[in-house]
């Protein structure tokens, strides 16, 4: 029986295995994973779902749109700026989980504990080298327990304070974000609204003349069969409709698109209607105002671009990270605290309470600490370099936005001329008594003449309304103050017309830095406070040493928070701006330029490196 039950023994143990394999093969097909495309449920259900957003209802249009109120409409429900809103809501609410990442650890825990035998034991007499003989226990077979641990790493609390500081530098990073969609978002709007009237208004006037050449050419078909005229001079007249008809086909390509792109950009559904409110017919008067001196504008845009504070509040978040990584080469204390029980009926305490404290310090990590810091420096070093190079292509924007405001300005009022001249030639052919085929010809070109001069005329002050906007987004000018009160339409549109109009009142007078940088509406002064500043002498700024050339735009922003403000006073007024850096400033950078006109010696004035340090914005929570 004996000889039996031993043979039986390896085939027991060998079924044991095999089961515990065909187990761990059953779990591990079951942990496999495998390619798993998208079904046509699963898509149908993402497109509903995305088109109900989409598709979401707005406020109705309730009559034309104006500018201004498409501004608001694409900053309420453009997808690219909601998209912006979402990114800062997330990095709220990151920084708000950070906040938790710093508070000590206080951990309950309870259990069960049994077992299916007594947890004996015997003992070992050291001097005689014999066991006891006599087995013991000090344990129940079944117990419970619970407790209540407090635990606080002082290291890990200073590793968690950087990161949520840095997490907070990442709200205002995707605040900065957030602005330059807008002030892009409102570029774009601009331009559109503009080629929109130009098609709105043009459209109309190329159907009946589209009409009026059809007929044309079959009178001139009838004269060719008829052989009334000399065949080359019949062709002639052929070939003279047909390349005007070409002109307004290729006319009408140009504009019939245009209220489309603005209805996208307003968010409109696709294939939604709307009408335009049409402005007055622009003239070589039209053209916008700006005066304010290109060394304003270039400080301004050094100040207030988006691009700029972003790389500034990612210098300190490189900082901070060098903070946290020479924090971690220090020795960490825990503090520890605790309450438990345990069932256990041999215990002489049940209940008790521990604490104490512990020091740890990972010694090897000190071989590592010089190539740390040489690490973490180059960095900073590296964020200070991109930022600079950064200011330069600010300060090339800028020249560029205002070259190209110039020459538009002036390509604007040729065209508008012209489109005078072509209106007062149509209007003399129409008002000659010269009739026939030559003269209907006459009429008609003279007509397109003046209808394609009138779409020049229109689409560049739509390029002209689209530099102008680009001098606004290369010196970084919000249209709209930060702070509205709601997101309904009539405040939005409130707030993009005060903004709008404060820039254009600042920028088309002649306005220097102060001016810019001051708030819009600002309080009254008594003619004594007013005194001093008049009499302030132009030097306490190296940035206005300079001469003011005539052609130069800066952008206003209008009423600030007033708890932005009181966060940011150096940005009152350019007067604060120190001459010389202090000791805890970098080298100042030195911008120079060469002035167009060469009677002009070079310009070169310095912009110290703090000027570009991370400012307080009031983050839209």
């Amino acid at each position: 029986m004996t000889r039996f039950a031993s043979s039986l023994r390896p085939r027991g143990h060998k079924a044991r295995a095999s089961f515990a394999l065909a187990a761990a093969a059953l779990l591990a097909s079951g942990c496999s994973v495998s390619p798993k495309p998208l079904t046509d449920d699963e898509n149908v259900s993402r497109l509903r779902e995305d088109m109900s957003v989409i598709m979401a209802p707005q406020e109705p249009i309730a009559g034309p749109v104006s500018m201004h109120e498409a501004m608001a409409r694409a900053i309420k429900y453009n997808l690219d700026e909601r998209v912006k809103l979402m990114e800062m809501a997330v990095a709220n609410q990151q920084l708000d989980l950070s906040r938790f990442d710093m508070l000590p650890r206080l951990v309950a825990g309870a259990g069960y504990t049994g077992r299916n035998n007594e947890s004996g034991s015997e003992s070992l007499n050291l001097a005689t080298g014999r066991r006891t003989g006599e087995s013991t226990t000090a344990t129940d077979r079944h117990r419970r327990t619970a407790d209540l641990g407090f635990t606080w790493n002082i290291l890990d609390f200073g590793v968690s304070y950087l990161r949520a500081r840095q997490n907070s530098n990442l709200v205002l990073i995707a605040d900065e974000r957030r602005r330059r969609v807008v002030q892009g978002i409102l570029q774009d709007v601009r331009t559109s609204y503009w080629r929109a009237v130009a098609a709105e208004r043009l459209l109309k006037r190329i159907e009946p003349l589209e009409k009026r050449i059809e007929a044309a050419r079959k009178n001139a078909n009838a004269l060719e069969a008829q052989r009334v005229q000399a065949p080359l001079q019949t062709l002639s007249y052929q070939r003279a409709l047909v390349d005007t008809l070409r002109q307004l086909q290729t006319l009408r390509r140009e504009l019939v698109a245009a209220k489309s792109q603005l209805g996208a950009l307003m968010g409109l559904p696709p294939g939604e209607n709307f009408s335009i409110q049409m402005p007055p017919d622009v003239t070589g008067k039209d053209v916008p105002a700006i005066t304010a001196s290109v060394e304003s504008l270039e400080t301004y845009a050094l100040l207030n671009r988006p691009e700029l504070l972003e790389e500034s509040y990612n210098a300190r978040i490189t900082a901070d990270e060098t903070h946290r990584a020479l924090l971690k080469l220090l020795p960490g204390i825990d503090l520890n605290a605790g309450l438990h029980f345990d069932s256990n009926s041999f215990l002489l305490n049940q209940r008790w309470a521990d604490y104490g404290a512990r020091v740890s310090w990972n010694i090897l990590s000190l071989a590592s600490a010089p190539d740390t810091h040489a690490f973490s420096k180059a960095q900073e070093e590296l964020v200070a370099f991109r930022r600079q190079a950064l200011s330069v292509a600010v300060l090339s924007q800028v020249r560029v936005a205002m070259v190209q405001f110039r020459e538009l300005s002036q390509e604007f009022s040729l065209n508008a001329d012209q489109a005078s001249i072509d209106r007062r030639i149509r209007q003399q052919y129409v008002n000659s008594s010269t009739v026939g085929q030559q003269g209907d010809m006459s009429v008609i070109q003279a007509e397109v003449s003046e209808l394609v001069s009138d779409l020049r005329r229109d689409l560049v002050y739509a390029d002209l309304q689209n530099a102008y906007a680009r001098v606004m987004v290369s010196a970084g000018v919000d249209p709209m103050p930060e702070a509205v009160p709601s997101q309904d339409l009539t405040t939005l549109r409130q707030a993009v017309s005060d903004g709008l109009g404060a820039w254009q009142q600042k920028a088309g007078g002649t306005a220097r830095l102060q001016d810019l940088l001051v708030p819009a509406t600002t309080s009254e002064k008594t003619p004594a406070e007013k005194a001093p500043a008049e009499k302030a002498p132009v030097e306490k700024a190296p940035v206005e040493k300079a001469a003011e050339p005539k052609v130069a735009s800066v952008a206003a922003r209008g009423e600030e928070p007033a708890e932005r403000k009181a966060a940011v006073p150096e940005r009152v007024t350019v007067a604060e701006l120190p001459l010389q850096p202090a000791a805890s400033m970098t080298v100042p950078m030195t911008v120079s330029y060469s002035p167009s006109s060469r009677t002009e010696p070079a310009k070169v004035y310095s912009v110290p490196l703090s000027a570009l340090a991370p400012m307080g914005r009031a983050s839209a929570r």
